[in-house]
């Protein structure tokens, strides 16, 4: 399990192509606990190798994200069709205090 910090989200992000082309396969919530688990069908990530066809291996994975402490959140109803384009994860301060800001589009 890798611990995202403010040293390594741009990395993170990278590696993941800024989730292109993924989509959320699950969301829990658990609101007692202030928690939530993202389960995202990941379709880019690493390095894409070109195939002998002309295609590429993109190397798709399934990325498992705990957010812990959660402050706010804000619902949208997602749906298979509804691909991540360029994933938002920032560190932003609200009312003094230091959050990571997780979204599927700024």
């Amino acid at each position: 399990m890798i611990l995202i910090t403010k040293d390594n989200l741009e990395s993170f992000i990278q590696h993941y192509q800024g989730f292109h082309d993924s989509w959320f396969s699950n969301i829990n919530y658990n609101i007692k606990e202030a928690k939530i688990e993202v389960l995202v069908d990941v379709f880019w990530s690493g390095e894409p190798t070109l195939k002998e066809d002309g295609t590429y291996e993109t190397n798709k994975v399934k990325v498992k994200m705990n957010l812990n402490g959660v402050e706010q959140c804000n619902i949208k109803e997602q749906f298979s069709w509804d691909a991540i384009n360029d994933v938002f994860i920032k560190y932003i301060t609200i009312k003094d205090k230091e959050f990571i800001c997780f979204a599927s589009e700024e």
